[in-house]
């Protein structure tokens, strides 16, 4: 067979990004400023190896009689763009977005765009736009840890190749499942969903076809808010993203006004240890049903979204399109809550690096992204501001703030949280 499989999460963005007329609606976009002594052609020659190790970032896509196929494409070379040309630091944002709106086509371009622009001496913008279909959060900690092993090497005049070869064999993730097991997926999927309802924002623009960049803003909940969450995840035995997530479905539930809320989510199944590869299938999309009931305690609200996380785990072999293909739904999720851990920091040898903020593109209208580690507390708001009014955003804000204010409040219901555990144990 001509071509590599994909794997779930690929075939997801491949729809995604045939769906909209802009393409980088399905790119993931970063960027920092490089302060030092930057050997150019070093770094070039760094990025290029990073590209070369995984076949992924060389790849192309096409529709075959089997399907879509990943054609991996021979080494590549000079994929960093460097641009010297007299700059004006008043003009970043237009510089940046005009890099973002690129077209990138799949079927022809290497899914992977690195660019170099001099801000002064020893001053540079380094941004990555990477198309998701390769790139997820894992994975792209992984292409910059080796960035900058590769960088060192390079200026320490190390041998070819800069980075060690990988043997992590994607094909095993793309496998596509066997008729049985298809068959019991599909009708976990079809019991899941049946009878659920998207969640409607109120007053959403809705019918264009073209979508905007995204807006967004990042709300951090104070220390007594943050301390009682992790003494929740503590004792109910959750991550900070079960409890972030319940702590969100409640603020939608009166948002949109609905008390059964289907909104799309990344869950993570499974993760292969030192696999160092990008797309690993670390990751999978999925409409996640949360059910809100007021009468129920904040507790067994949150055990109630990690079991309907929980019980997906072992039904992730489709596409969400497959997946969503076997409901009576026939229109796409508005809203996505998704995980993010903030990158710690990146060490280029020689160079002090602090991350900038990209324009990012996403075919949600509304996008919530919540931590997945305890040490950081935030929710990043991310939507379209052409398609929902700051009005209706402020108002979501101040849910969301509401909620999470129940949650300090949480130390002093010791025995209710206890009940509830012990309740959740017993139905194990």
């Amino acid at each position: 067979m001509a071509g590599k499989g994909l794997n779930p999460y690929q075939r997801y963005y491949w729809s995604a990004s045939s769906a909209y007329d802009l393409a980088e609606t399905a790119c993931v976009s970063i960027g920092f400023v490089l302060d030092g002594p930057l050997s150019i052609a070093q770094f070039s020659r760094a990025v290029d190896a990073v590209v070369n190790r995984h076949e992924q970032l060389r790849s192309r896509f096409h529709e075959t009689e089997q399907g879509v196929r990943r054609f991996p494409g021979a080494a590549v070379h000079d994929v960093l763009r460097v641009n010297c040309e007299p700059f004006e630091l008043s003009r970043l944002e237009e510089y940046v977005e005009n890099l973002c709106r690129l077209p990138l086509d799949l079927k022809v371009d290497i899914p992977f765009r690195a660019y170099l622009k001099k801000l002064g001496r020893d001053r540079h913008l380094f941004a990555l736009i990477i198309h998701h279909i390769v790139v997820d959060s894992w994975s792209l900690e992984v292409i910059l840890d080796d960035l900058a092993t590769a960088y060192s090497g390079a200026i320490s005049a190390a041998p070819e190749p800069l980075l060690e070869p990988l043997t992590f064999d994607h094909e095993t993730l793309a496998k596509p499942l066997k008729h049985d097991e298809r068959q019991r997926q599909a009708l976990f999927w079809r019991h899941y969903l049946k009878g659920a309802k998207i969640p409607l924002i109120p007053y959403l623009l809705t019918g264009e076809s073209a979508q905007a960049k995204s807006t967004f803003d990042v709300m951090t909940p104070d220390s007594k808010v943050h301390a009682a969450i992790n003494r929740l995840c503590n004792a109910l035995n959750v991550t900070p993203f079960v409890v972030y997530t319940a702590a969100a479905s409640i603020a939608l539930a009166y948002f949109c006004a609905s008390d059964d809320l289907l909104i799309q989510t990344n869950v993570t199944p499974r993760w292969t240890e030192d696999t160092q590869t990008v797309v690993a299938y670390l990751s999978a999309r999925i409409p996640l049903r949360v059910r809100v009931d007021s009468k129920l305690s904040l507790q067994t609200h949150i055990l109630n979204v990690a079991d309907s996380l929980y019980e997906t785990f072992d039904s992730v072999g489709l596409s969400i399109g497959e997946i969503m293909a076997e409901s009576e739904i026939k229109h796409s999720l508005p809203v996505h809550i998704g995980a993010e851990s903030p990158i710690e920091g990146w060490d280029l040898e020689g160079v002090a690096v602090s991350q900038v903020q990209l324009p990012d593109y996403q075919p949600w209208p509304l996008f919530m992204w919540v931590p997945v580690t305890i040490e950081y507390c935030f929710i990043k708001l991310q939507y379209q501001a052409d398609r929902i009014s700051p009005e209706n955003i402020l108002k979501l804000k101040r849910l969301l703030n509401e909620t999470l204010d129940q949650f300090s409040l949480l130390e002093a219901e010791g025995s209710a949280r206890d009940t509830a555990v012990l309740k959740h144990e017993a139905i194990q």
